[in-house]
């Protein structure tokens, strides 16, 4: 299955709810945005967490559970068989990285690949 923004939406609506956090601090649009920002940028939960000028940067924005919503927000994705658009992305990222006979296959079967519409 893919999340689209409402999907999104309301799988961080629903982790705010449940992690008992002001939702006025943690506004779920820009939750999205962050994490999306995250993907984007390569960096999974694991990289996050091992990354201590993200963890600062969200702390003085006044949001220190950021890696907390991330990882509930992945976990649940995953548990429900799900990704988001970003994902695309980053899974296709990390397919590539980590098995480089995938790579090589696909190397030898296109000389380019045209990622349409990423900058949405």
């Amino acid at each position: 299955t893919i999340y689209d923004t409402q999907d999104s939406d309301r799988l961080i609506r629903d982790i705010i709810k449940e992690l008992q956090l002001d939702k006025d601090v943690y506004k779920y649009k820009q939750i999205r945005s962050r994490i999306s920002s995250y993907k984007n940028s390569l960096i999974t939960v694991r990289a996050y967490f091992q990354n201590p000028e993200l963890i600062e940067a969200d702390t003085m924005a006044r949001r220190p559970r950021m890696g907390d919503i991330y990882k509930a927000y992945v976990e649940r994705c995953f548990k429900a068989g799900a990704m988001d658009f970003d994902d695309l992305l980053l899974k296709t990222n990390e397919l590539l990285t980590r098995y480089p006979e995938v790579l090589a296959k696909y190397q030898n079967r296109f000389k380019y690949i045209l990622v349409d519409e990423y900058q949405d």
